[in-house]
C-alpha cells in the first residue's frame, strides 16, 4: 500500500495552528500602542486636589514605575502616606505631581518624561494624553 503525499494530517494542521496562536499572542501586546491608564489618572488627580484643599497644604502624588502610587502631605511626610494604591504602569513613570491647596498642580523636576507623555493644564489639573 502506498500513501499519497498530497495533503496534511489533522495533527500537522493543529500543531501549525497552535504555533501561530502562540506567536500572535506574543506579538499583539508588543504591536499595540501603550497608553496611560487614563481612568486611573483622571480619578487620582481630583482626589489629590481635594486632599490638598481639605488639609490646606501641598500634596505630592507619587507614582512609581511599577504603578504603585502614594499620596503624601508636605507637612506630614514623616507621618506616612495619606493614601496608597496601584495603577497599571504606563510610559512616563515614575512621576511626582505636586498639588497645591489652591487646586493648581505641576510635575516636579524629576518627572520630565511624564511631562512629555502627559499634557497637564496646571490651573485645572486636567490631563490630555499624547
Amino acid at each position: 500500500m502506498t500513501r499519497s503525499a498530497g495533503g496534511f494530517t489533522l495533527i500537522e494542521m493543529l500543531v501549525v495552528l497552535v504555533i501561530l496562536t502562540l506567536a500572535a499572542a506574543l506579538a499583539v501586546p508588543a504591536l499595540r500602542a501603550i497608553r496611560p491608564d487614563r481612568p486611573a489618572l483622571t480619578e487620582l488627580i481630583p482626589v489629590s486636589r481635594d486632599a490638598a484643599a481639605r488639609r490646606g497644604e501641598t500634596v505630592y502624588l507619587r507614582i512609581a514605575e511599577s504603578g504603585e502610587w502614594r499620596m503624601e502631605g508636605a507637612a506630614s511626610s514623616q507621618a506616612g502616606p495619606l493614601a496608597t494604591g496601584r495603577v497599571n504602569p504606563f510610559p512616563g513613570l515614575p512621576l511626582t505631581l505636586i498639588v497645591s491647596p489652591l487646586g493648581s498642580c505641576a510635575f516636579d523636576v524629576r518627572s520630565a518624561q511624564a511631562a512629555r507623555a502627559i499634557q497637564l493644564d496646571p490651573l485645572t489639573c486636567t490631563i490630555s494624553l499624547q
